[in-house]
């Protein structure tokens, strides 16, 4: 978070127009578009009322957060009926009633139509036509917060309108929708052609709070997979497109290009990526791409994304989690994996500010936590942390480079290999890369097990960061792990029941001791302990009074009256039943119906079974 351009983009915002309705959208000022884009100040000034939108709750509760759920490694916690806003997204229930799936849908075409007035502005400038090197940067920025606001909407609508030129007076505002691969590949070209014109992070005012270069290239990667991936179609399909090698080529060349041309450093402590986002600090070269930049006041990473903290005196606010990470998750790290211990928080903070243990499904994305915010944010403060959100970072680089080796080559090669190492050597204490990254990556020789490896990779990486669920889409793999987490998350609490099983060996009770610094230390967490330790007040109160006191762990995921999955496994991917994840999940979100009633019948909600 830097104030100034975070300030700039604020104000800039009052020269817009809000509009509520999808593509009804006037001029954004009095000002003539010759006036704006024949300075390089003011042309800049309109490119950042692009980046405004990204302050609205659409996105900063929304579409950054609750949308990324549900998934194997990200699950919001369900209603026991429909609530017709974040949790039916996340059950996979939405309706075109939904309030979450309209306020998203809006803002993102409100986006859309502000990159597209800015694109259209600086091609016509007198400024951008004489080869001004601050104009073709500008170009680049617009053509991508507009390519990145359409990565959403083909993933999450599947076909949408796809509109390039600004909304003016007189034009049609309804249009048809637009085959997802024709906007892709559109998109895929236009960062190719800018690419090359733009500026690197470290030559920016703002760094990577801008977009650049190094991301661009990232974005076309990120772009060619998705359009080279699999999707889900109106008859329930699952396909992808039969040119889809073209596009992995695509991703490998620009992966390359970065590693080769702007080699980044991962920063060796895992954690302090994310620290630096609390603490407002936004290195460049180092793992971050580009992040959302957003000021104290605005944007929600450590209060509805992190590590949960209650409200009381203390001058830190309150934040909670939305979406929580599955069990199966944190146990499928290996214990020596320094991400496991980021990632996944089995501590909460209490009104007092003490440790507190979690429940079995409350585990928190750990990777924010407000308390490490350097100036408090007062009792009463919650939403607008100003902590910074990460869109890329250097090693899904990495990873996209090591995924397209091994498809476009048919097995992992020596380049693929580095890249998967340079991931798990950060990963591991170096004690540990003999077994955990030289045996481990010599073990995943073929094809399938490599992809596999890049899988799990992924996971382990950016738990909690909102990538998964457009990589199982891609993948297509979305229902056979929901099914795999189901099953698993049931057989967890059965064998944790009866002492018997794969999963016994797991704990079915935490135990701990609370510190006098007001912290926790599990005895247990990796393991189900031989002999029960002595516990506090047990079997009478009084007893053990220096003992431990438990909680229930794996124990948690049973309904001990009916022996069945607990609530929680039973609703968060309620909307998909499929135990042998063999069938579709219903990702695709339908069209807001005031958007297709609007539409005068250009527009239908027909197909994915809605």
């Amino acid at each position: 978070m830097k104030n100034i351009f975070i300030y700039s983009v604020v104000t800039v915002a009052l020269l817009f127009t809000s509009c509520e309705d999808y593509l009804d959208t006037n001029s954004p000022s009095s000002f003539t578009q010759d006036y704006i884009f024949s300075s390089e100040a003011d042309a800049a000034k309109a490119v950042y009322g692009i980046y405004a939108l990204f302050n609205q709750d659409a996105y900063t509760s929304r579409l950054s957060s609750n949308f990324m759920g549900n998934t194997d490694i990200e699950a919001g916690g369900v209603s026991g009926s429909p609530d017709n806003a974040r949790r039916d997204v996340w059950s996979f229930e939405a309706t075109a009633s939904n309030s979450d799936v309209r306020v998203v849908w809006n803002n993102a075409y409100n986006a859309i139509n502000r990159a597209n007035e800015a694109i259209e502005g600086i091609e016509n400038s007198a400024l951008y036509q004489q080869g001004n090197p601050t104009m073709n940067q500008l170009l680049g920025e617009a053509l991508t917060l507009r390519a990145y606001w359409y990565y959403y909407l083909v993933n999450l609508w599947g076909d949408v309108p796809f509109k390039t030129t600004p909304t003016k007076a007189g034009d049609e505002f309804y249009l048809p929708r637009t085959d997802r691969n024709e906007i892709l590949t559109q998109l895929i070209q236009d960062l190719i052609e800018i690419e090359p014109k733009m500026m690197w992070a470290d030559q920016l005012d703002f760094g990577i709070e801008r977009i650049n270069r190094e991301f661009v290239m990232g974005m076309i990667a990120r772009l060619s997979l998705t359009r080279g991936g699999y999707a889900l179609y109106p008859d329930m399909s699952v396909k992808r497109s039969d040119d889809y090698l073209e596009y992995y080529q695509i991703a490998n060349t620009y992966t390359k290009k970065l590693v080769n041309t702007k080699p980044h450093s991962l920063n060796p402590d895992f954690g302090e990526v994310f620290r630096n986002e609390v603490e407002y600090i936004s290195p460049e070269n180092s793992d971050v791409l580009f992040e959302v930049a957003f000021h104290p006041g605005f944007g929600d990473v450590a209060w509805n994304n992190g590590v949960r903290v209650d409200a009381g005196t203390h001058p830190y606010g309150s934040g909670s989690n939305y979406i929580s990470l599955p069990v199966s998750y944190f146990y499928s790290f290996d214990t020596l994996d320094t991400r496991q211990g980021v990632t996944c928080s089995l501590v909460y903070y209490d009104k007092n500010l003490l440790q507190q243990p979690v429940d079995v499904t409350s585990i928190a994305p750990g990777k924010w936590n407000r308390l490490w915010l350097q100036t408090p944010p007062g009792a009463a403060s919650a939403k607008g942390t100003g902590v910074n959100w990460p869109v890329m970072r250097y090693s899904d680089v990495l990873l996209m480079l090591a995924e397209t080796e091994n498809e476009i080559s048919g097995g992992p090669t020596g380049e693929a290999k580095e890249a998967l190492r340079q991931v798990r050597q950060r990963a591991f204490p170096q004690s540990a890369w003999p077994a955990k990254v030289d045996e481990y990556i010599s073990a995943v020789s073929g094809k399938e097990a490599f992809f596999n490896a890049i899988v799990d990779e992924r996971a382990w990486e950016f738990g909690g960061e909102g990538l998964r669920k457009y990589d199982l889409i891609r993948w297509g793999l979305y229902g056979e792990k929901v099914a795999e987490t189901r099953r698993t998350l049931i057989q967890m609490g059965l064998d944790a029941y009866n002492n018997a099983g794969e999963y016994a060996k797991y704990p079915d009770y935490l135990y701990y001791k609370r510190n006098a610094d007001g912290t926790i230390t599990y005895l247990n967490k990796f393991r189900r302990p031989a002999v029960v330790p002595p516990v506090v007040d047990s079997p009478n109160k009084g007893d053990n009074p220096d003992g431990y006191y438990s909680t229930t762990w794996l124990r948690g995921l049973i309904n001990t009256t009916t022996m069945g999955p607990a609530d929680y496994i039973l609703r968060n991917w309620r909307g998909y039943q499929d135990d042998s994840g063999m069938s579709p999940v219903r990702y695709i979100l339908p069209i807001p119906s005031e958007t297709v009633t609007g539409s005068l019948g250009v527009l239908k909600n027909d197909g994915y079974g809605f």
